[in-house]
This record gives C-alpha cells, structure tokens and sequence, in this order.
C-alpha cells in the first residue's frame, strides 16, 4: 500500500470513529437486550462489555427481564455486530502471519493491517422461554476466515427468601470458565475488551486466562444470597464431540483436557448508594494432553486467583477499576516427554490492573 492511500484510509476511518464518539449519547451494549427491557444501555453498562449494578442483576436472573409479560420475546432477541480494526506494528509482519483474505487483502501491506471487517458476529441475546435465556455470539474471524462460535452463556435462573433475604440461584450452560461470572475482574470479560488479530501476543498464558475459550463445554450452578455472598461451581469438558460439541463449534480445538475440568468461585460484594466494591477468589484445575495428542501423558494445571473491582456511578461521571492476579502451577510431565518444555514443574503468574474514568 502507497503511502498516500494509507494516509486516506486513516483519515476515514478516525473521521468514522470520532462522528461515531460524538453522536453516542449512551454506552453501547446489544441491541437486543435494550430492545427487551426498554431500558437505555447505560442501565447495565458504563461501556459494553463492563456491567453496572443493574446489569450485574440481569445477568444473574438469566437475561429474561422484559417490558413485555409474555414468557417469549417476539421478535426474537437478534442483534448483528461488525468490528473494523487498523492495525500498525513496528516492524512488518511475516509474511504468513495474515493469510490472503478478502477482508484485509486490499487494504493491507507490510506493518500495516486493516481487516475490514476484523470480525463480524451474530447475537441471540435475550429471553428464551420464561426464566432461560441466552446470550450466544457466533463470529466470523478475518484471521481464521471461518465462523465459529464465539460467547456461549444459557441460563435458567431464579429466586427465592431465606429469613427475609433474597437469594438468586440458578443453573448455566456455557464455553469458558469465569463467563458466568459478573464482574469484569474474571478473564472472560476483562479488559482490553476488543484486540487486534493480526498484533503479537505474550506466548504464555495461563489455563484459566480465555486459553479454554471456544474450547470447551460446561455446566455449573451459581447463587448469590442478600446481595453480598456469590459462588458457583461448574464442570467443563472439551467440545469437540458428543453434547458439548455445538460449544466449540466452528473452532479449531487445540487444548484437549483430559475427562472434566472443575471451575470455582467465591465473591463477597458490598454496596452502598453509588459505590460498589468486590473482593473475590476464583481456580480451576486441568489435565489437559500435550500438543493436542491423546496417546500422549498430560500436562496438570492448578490456576487459583484472587480478583477485585470498584465503581463510582454518578451521574455524567463513571470511576471503575478491576484487579486480578492468576498463580498457575503446572506440572507439564507430557511436554517434558516430548522434548518440548525445559522443565517437567513450573509456573505462571499473571497480574492485571485497570483503571478508567468515563465521563458521559
């Protein structure tokens, strides 16, 4: 791409985005969620993905609150996506590092990446039928040139009283540990919320940290009682055959676990007027098979995190911040076998920190 052409394709696309900023006059979320709760976006998020308050109680009680009294939405909860991405990197990306796509081929050349669309999705997010609902993302990814699924979360929630105190329970059917969680502490809905295909990324990470998303399948419960005490339990299995399969979808599944994985959480969260803060605890533990190869031994993973988030809504002015820290030990006896990992014991830490102030 000449230097010229790559002047004006950025001049456009930050003219698109600034007249995109100014126009906005709320957070975005999907559209099918404010088109069944009748509520503007910002209710349950200050930028989407991260949730408020409120957004946190339409999660838990199954994405099924509704304008509407009937049991089903009609129309049904669609919503359609598409995210265009420039991308510029010091140095010029090898050559087969970004495949011959029609979404990038055009515009592309050298340190420079502009996939247009980067990626494009499809949501069914909303009620199901009375207390189930969903949201269920399927994408088509310009680096992989294929659609697959993407978010997978069904839920069936309800409530109850115990000595005059609320508890929320229920039951959720989804495709990446901590995606039933709440707050954007956990890895699932962590920031940075979008990222580039193409840029390079940390060669390690750890097992719990989206390594299993798209790749696995899972049941678990949750309950969360007097709005103060949340835990959940869930199990996962690797969708590549049988009834996790539609879970991983359209992937390529490259972590293998071997029999179930379990996944915990345990959260304490306070509020008072316009503040919030939560203090939790979340892990996982994983034989997942080296390089993808079930004859092989396999590698044992034990991830235990701590996480924390605060928020300040008032009015035109948002505060929040999340934290969270992942200690990993592995025991990687079948990469050892196979010559590919220098240590049979090992492990991970991974420390994360964000802090964001929103005005409007």
């Amino acid at each position: 791409m000449n230097k010229q052409k790559l002047t004006k394709v950025i001049f456009l696309m930050t003219a698109f985005a600034l007249i995109s900023m100014l126009s906005a006059r709320e957070a975005p979320g999907v559209p099918s969620f404010k088109r069944q709760t009748g509520q503007d976006c910002l209710a349950c998020h200050t930028i989407f993905p991260e949730l408020t308050p409120v957004g946190r109680a339409f999660k838990l009680t199954g994405y099924v609150l509704s304008k509407s009294d009937k049991p089903y939405q009609f129309p049904p909860p669609i919503s359609a996506m598409a995210q265009v991405s420039f991308t510029n990197t010091r140095s010029s990306l090898p050559s087969d590092s970004v495949g011959d796509i029609w979404s990038s081929h055009f515009l592309s050349s050298g340190n420079n990446n502009i996939a247009a669309p980067q990626q494009l999705s499809l949501f069914y997010a909303g009620k199901i039928y009375d207390k189930v609902g969903a949201f269920v993302q399927g994408t088509y990814g310009s680096d992989s040139n294929k659609v697959a699924m993407d978010y997978a979360d069904i839920r069936y929630a309800n409530s109850f009283s115990i000595c005059d105190r609320d508890l929320i329970y229920g039951i959720t059917l989804n495709n990446n540990p901590t995606m039933e969680d709440v707050w954007n502490s956990t890895p699932a809905f962590s920031f940075p919320y979008a990222t580039s295909n193409v840029a390079p990324t940390p060669a390690a990470s750890t097992l719990i940290d989206n390594t299993l998303a798209a790749q696995v399948g899972g049941a678990g419960l949750y309950a969360y009682f007097n709005n103060l005490i949340y835990a959940a339990f869930s199990v996962y299995r690797t969708a590549d055959t049988g009834i996790t399969y539609p879970f991983g979808a359209g992937n390529t599944i490259d972590s293998i676990v071997d029999g179930a994985a379990p996944y915990w959480r345990v959260a304490l969260q306070k509020q008072w007027g316009e503040h919030s803060f939560e203090l939790g605890t979340y892990g996982m533990v994983a034989n997942v098979y080296s390089e993808s190869n079930t004859t092989s031994p396999t590698n044992h993973f034990t991830d235990v995190a701590l996480d924390a988030q605060y928020q300040f809504i008032h009015g035109n002015h948002i505060i929040s911040a999340q934290t969270t820290y992942i200690h990993e030990n592995q025991n990687l006896a079948g990469s050892f076998a196979q010559g590919s990992a220098a240590n049979q014991t090992d492990k991970l830490y991974t420390y994360r920190i964000n802090l964001n102030y929103y005005y409007r």
